[in-house]
């Protein structure tokens, strides 16, 4: 190497070295900051949490620490950002054990004052028994006098002096007692604290480093940000029907869980339907090769969800979903397996819905019982539910779709005008492509324990349209079914509903949205403001026999009446018999001008009854049959 390179690599170190960047890396020091929870966004699943801190910083580089945060932070959502002319260099996450080194003087605090309440404490006990021993004394020293007795002067001196020094010492006796009271508390407080720390030890906590960089000496603001799955919201809502003439005012509530090792105390909370651990990525198709007997499976088990798969199943599926006692049950949620698509079922308990490509498992869920699951495996796949013992035993109808096509014929009952919406508590709503925000204004202290904690985000008087349904054959009772068109617009999650109809509550409801469609049809329950029965007219009940052929008729008188003040709207359904055979004609004599569907029977009403009126159906029917033949007629 010459002399001119050896000249030239001095010149470039000295430079290198009194440069100023060279000169701020080589002051850089470690600041631990002290920050707050200001801010939550809390998402379906998961939650982010805001920080702030005020720290006074030199110039140059500064390593700011925050320490104790939670151990289950998501370090790949760590996020820092500063004011004013502040640099983030970089940001760091580690993991922090915990030791009694860290705490040592105050846990060494702690363990001092216990052993001076404990050194008082025997003290005060010492004193206790000077004294006890000393009235023992007194008391056993009283007699005065020996024989010849004692003037009156010396009994009353001895008497004032017994009553003056046993009542000092009962005195002293109490004030001792109540020290010892308020030593005991004292230790017992400082011993939970102590249990506390101590219960800590060897847990682990998150520290994040963020170097920063300033070029001027001053008071800076930070914000950390970091993401943690140990939290989430439900919704949950309250229905209130207080007349068929009026809105229904849905209160739209929350129950916020978060178990993040860090409580959230006055902190501004905003309730996200957004999900930041959502696969955001678009998926890929793959080459769908076609060949004789392919069938879906899974290759690892050859099962779908837990359920055996043999062949696929395509085209249309229906069927009927039943109780354990055969009964329909309608608004039932039927749902393929692994999509959103699915409906509810009729007042029948019948359902039908399409089946798409690659999804082949059928999901029956309905509140108050246990949700079945069947690999679809023919066009008419049948439900029985069993009754959950554990929910509620009075439940009501799942609330359900119905397509835009029919809505308007459907719901003709009163139209109650748009209102617009009651805010129960400070609350600005905001709305992006993907996702739908509650930013609740007032300040929300929320534990770290996993508990269910209610916020109250809006109130709506949702305009809706009211219908009766009834099946008189099967029940006499009338159910309620609320329409509420366009329901998309009040940024809805899927929850559980109180309902509550004339200010009588009527149980529960899951607003299931991912099966909704334009209108929201939830069942209210029964009412029995509306009085319905059915009965067999006797008088024209009978059998006879003309030539080879035998003739039963049959004769039934279905009464509606409207018991309520307003006029409602009902839909009937019942039925006539169905020959399958061609010896046997069955022949309608009377249907009160009901709609029959030929193919299975059935017979529809739609009725307007004003408040106090009544209405009478009648349904007859005569059956021949041969005489020689057994045939039941009902």
């Amino acid at each position: 190497m010459t002399n001119n390179q050896q000249t030239m690599r001095f010149l470039i170190f000295i430079s290198i070295f009194f440069s100023p960047s060279f000169l701020w890396a080589q002051s850089d020091t470690e600041k631990e900051v002290k920050s707050t929870i200001k801010k939550v966004t809390v998402y379906q699943k998961g939650a982010e949490i805001n920080r702030t801190a005020s720290v006074y910083l030199s110039k140059g580089n500064t390593t700011l620490l925050f320490k104790d945060l939670p151990s289950k932070v998501n370090k790949e959502s760590i996020q820092a950002k500063g004011n004013k002319s502040l640099t983030i260099v970089s940001v760091s996450h580690n993991y922090d054990f915990l030791s009694d080194k860290k705490n040592s003087k105050q846990k060494e605090e702690w363990r001092q004052r216990i052993q001076v309440i404990n050194d008082s404490l025997e003290q005060i006990t010492g004193y206790q028994q000077v004294y006890e021993e000393e009235k023992s004394l007194l008391l056993a020293n009283k007699r005065l006098g020996g024989d010849s007795g004692v003037n009156v002067e010396d009994l009353r001196n001895a008497a004032n002096f017994y009553r003056s020094r046993l009542m000092e010492i009962e005195s002293k006796r109490k004030a001792l007692k109540r020290r010892i009271d308020q030593l005991e508390l004292e230790q017992e407080a400082i011993q939970a604290q102590l249990n506390q720390f101590n219960g800590k030890s060897g847990k682990t906590s998150s520290t994040v480093k963020v170097v920063v960089s300033t070029k001027t000496a001053g008071t800076y603001q930070l914000d950390l940000r970091y993401t943690i799955n140990e939290a989430r919201w439900v919704a949950n809502y309250d229905l209130r029907i207080d007349a068929l003439d009026a809105p229904i005012n849905l209160a739209y509530k929350a129950k916020v869980f978060q178990n993040t090792e860090e409580d959230w105390k006055k902190v501004k909370l905003v309730l996200s339907t957004g999900n930041p651990d959502e696969n955001n990525t678009i998926p890929q198709l793959s080459p769908y090769y076609l060949s004789f007997n392919n069938y879906i499976t899974d290759r690892l088990a050859g099962r779908v969800g837990g359920l055996a798969v043999n062949t696929p199943f395509r085209g249309v599926v229906e069927g009927v979903v039943m109780d354990e006692n055969g009964e329909p049950i309608p608004g039932a949620s039927v749902v393929i397996k692994g999509t959103t698509q699915g409906v509810s079922t009729d007042i029948d308990g019948r359902y039908k819905l399409h089946v798409p490509t690659g999804n082949n498992v059928l999901e029956v869920r309905y509140i108050g019982y246990v949700s079945q699951q069947k690999v679809i495996n023919s066009g008419t796949m049948n439900f029985a539910l069993q009754a959950d013992v554990e929910q509620l035993e009075e439940v009501v109808v799942v609330g359900y779709g119905v397509q835009g096509r029919t809505r308007k014929k459907e719901a003709r009952t009163q139209a109650v005008a748009s209102i617009a919406p009651k805010q129960l508590v400070p609350l600005g709503i905001s709305k992006s492509y993907t996702s739908t925000e509650f930013e609740i204004k007032m300040p929300y202290t929320i534990p770290s324990d996993n508990q269910a904690y209610d916020v109250t985000m809006v109130e709506y008087q949702v305009p809706a349209t009211y219908q009766y349904s009834a099946v008189p054959k099967l029940s006499e009772d009338a159910y309620l079914t609320a329409l509420i068109p366009d329901w998309t617009e009040y940024q809805l999650e899927t929850g559980v509903a109180n309902l509550f109809f004339e200010g009588v509550y009527k149980g529960k409801s899951l607003l299931d949205m991912g099966v909704m469609e334009d209108t929201m049809k939830i069942s209210i329950g029964k009412d029995k403001g509306v009085a319905i029965s059915r009965e067999l007219q006797k008088e024209y009940a009978k059998k006879s026999t003309f030539g080879g052929s035998r003739m039963a008729l049959k004769s039934w008188e279905i009464t509606v009446k409207n018991n309520k003040s307003t006029s409602i709207e009902i839909a009937l359904k019942d039925q006539v018999p169905i020959s399958t055979d061609e010896d046997i004609k069955v022949e309608l004599i009377d249907i009160s001008g009901a709609e029959q569907d030929e193919d299975n029977g059935t017979l529809k009403w739609k009725l307007k009854l004003k408040p106090k009126q009544k209405k009478v159906l009648r349904v007859k029917y005569e059956v021949k049959y041969p005489s020689g033949r057994n045939l039941v007629v009902q």
